[in-house]
């Protein structure tokens, strides 16, 4: 593959941006996308070139063909927590915005499409590692344009020969995620620890899940996207590792220098569409391109934190 630009949407979010830096370290332009809804101003650097659009605009197919776009990584989308409130606009959003995307990926004859997926497209799996081939069960609007996505890749594949490779990202965090109440697990319990002691959490704390840090979710983006190992492809990317709500609590409590004693701790009742148990297996990704992330969820919390309260 000849790839020298790439597009990447959702770019000032904190995925995207982390993307964007890899591409650059390796000498690849970027066309850099974002609305601005949730993203965040980065540093500019000159070879980024920023574009401030909502993918559903009708203008969108215009404005991308004014540059020299080789490769796309798709990871715009309206954010899960706001899915049941807002199903139309996230349906605008995540499936049409997706497939205004897909289709000028198409007829401009793009390298390589790699599309940010979920694994909320497995809904609430057995309590075992999840395997790509699990059957797909979305619970939320969010999680069914995933997987509607997922099939207008297929289908645009066999229609204009479209070269793409599909991401189940599990929960990623980082320090390149402004703080919140609403948005991550982890970022929401670090934002509730950085005001006070009480941490309100809905579901219970033995819920297990597998968080990936963004550096190790990013290098599989961009790994990905160079190699023909990936094409066609649809893989997990997560960490592999299964750790209770109740331990993610403790370990940030640890990086900011409390004991578990100190906590007051309130479980809620869940919310819909959150699974018991969500592990990812990662070996097709291990044996496709390599893959193998270098953070566990303590060493990646502490990394949060001391970035968190050094801003």
């Amino acid at each position: 593959m000849a790839i020298s630009t790439v597009l990447v949407t959702g770019a000032a979010g904190g995925i995207g941006w982390t993307v964007t830096r890899l591409l650059r370290e390796r000498g690849i332009g970027v066309v850099a996308w974002d609305d601005m809804t949730t993203g965040m101003k980065r540093n500019e650097d000159p070879g980024v070139t920023w574009e401030y659009i909502d993918v559903a605009d009708a203008s969108l197919p215009q404005r991308l063909s004014a540059h020299p776009i080789n490769a796309v990584v798709h990871c715009a989308a309206r954010l899960a927590d706001r899915s049941m409130q807002e199903p139309t606009a996230d349906v605008r959003t995540n499936a049409l915005g997706s497939m205004q995307v897909f289709e000028w990926c198409a007829r401009a004859k793009v390298e390589r499409v790699v599309y940010l997926s979920s694994s909320a497209v497995y809904g609430d799996p057995p309590a075992e590692p999840i395997k790509e081939s699990l059957p797909l069960q979305p619970g939320t609007i969010y999680a069914a344009c995933k997987v509607a996505c997922e099939a207008f890749l297929r289908i645009l594949e066999k229609g204009y020969g479209l070269p793409w490779t599909v991401l189940r990202l599990f929960p990623t965090y980082g320090p390149t995620h402004r703080p919140s109440k609403t948005q991550g697990i982890l970022n929401v319990m670090l934002t509730q620890l950085q005001a006070g002691n009480e941490v309100v959490v809905k579901g219970s704390l033995e819920r297990v899940r597998d968080l990936v840090y963004v550096e190790d979710t990013a290098r599989a983006i961009v790994d990905s996207l160079f190699a023909e190992s990936a094409r066609g492809g649809i893989f997990n990317v997560g960490s592999g590792q299964a750790n209770t709500v109740r331990e993610m609590i403790y370990f940030i409590a640890e990086a900011l220098g409390r004991s578990p004693g100190q906590l007051q701790i309130k479980e809620l009742a869940g919310t819909p569409g959150d699974p018991a148990y969500n592990v990812a297996d990662i070996s097709a990704l291990q044996k496709a391109i390599g893959y193998k992330p270098a953070f566990d969820l303590r060493t990646g919390i502490q990394r949060l934190v001391a970035a968190r309260l050094s801003s």
